[in-house]
């Protein structure tokens, strides 16, 4: 079964879901799609009810970034399935969170080298957690805002952004570590980063919801103490997108 949450490519985030309980493939696909819908990352998952199916896939030259695999399969358990992944199909970059109702395993495990153990009952948030933690390890949360200069491309991390704000014809980019001009409209800008939860706040500033410390009804205060007006006309806005982060980041 495939769940393609986005448009498939071969640089995306593929993960597998091993499991004979349809509840638990249920629960993970689930946690999977919310998490794609509020972080618009692209993720594509195929889900197996059996070892003997994953491997099976996987003999075919199927790659998988992060496989989550239940330990009490029928017939092949995940223990041996995840020893055929490492050492016949020597494969060592794909992580493997094994899902258990028991925890006696651990010692069986070890030789499987996995990122985590997860013990039921399962919550989406130990589910993100570790979708986040995979991706980090395979370098796949470096999102980066792009800008021209001259005839030259510019590439900044997003998370380093407090800030944007409109300065004549030119955009002024406010950073951690410093300022940077460059041409172009706020609305080409929002296009980009919107995405990554920037508030629209007035025609003249943009802002990176991580860095803002402070919310007001008519002003906000970013990490660099930098107070920056919210005009009346998006203040209802704000608001909403700020509750909504907010609930998400429960």
């Amino acid at each position: 079964m495939l769940l393609l949450y986005g448009k498939r490519d071969v640089g995306m985030f593929r993960i597998a879901i091993c499991d004979d309980e349809n509840i638990i493939c249920s629960e993970i696909e689930q946690a999977i799609m919310n998490y794609c819908k509020v972080s618009l990352i692209e993720i594509d998952v195929e889900v197996f009810t059996s070892g003997e199916e994953l491997c099976q896939f996987m003999n075919k030259e199927e790659e998988f970034d992060l496989i989550f695999l239940d330990i009490e399969l029928k017939h092949m358990n995940g223990v041996e399935v995840g020893r055929i992944i490492r050492d016949e199909m020597k494969n060592e970059t794909v992580q493997i969170v094994y899902i258990s109702g028991k925890d006696n395993y651990f010692l069986e495990l070890f030789e499987v080298r996995p990122m985590h153990f997860l013990q039921k009952p399962i919550t989406p948030e130990k589910i993100i957690k570790d979708i986040e933690k995979a991706m980090e390890l395979a370098g796949r949360l470096n999102h980066v805002f792009s800008f021209k200069q001259s005839h030259n491309t510019y590439k900044v991390a997003v998370k380093d952004i407090l800030y944007f704000e409109a300065e004549n014809r030119q955009v002024k980019m406010i950073t951690a570590q410093s300022q940077i001009n460059f041409y172009g409209s706020m609305e080409e800008v929002f296009r980009e980063v919107e995405k990554y939860r920037f508030l629209y706040i007035h025609k003249s500033y943009l802002v990176n919801y991580a860095h803002v410390i402070v919310f007001g009804h008519k002003e906000l205060t970013m990490s660099n103490g930098t107070v920056l007006p919210i005009s009346q006309q998006r203040r209802r806005q704000v608001l909403e997108l700020q509750i909504k982060y907010e609930k998400e980041g429960k």
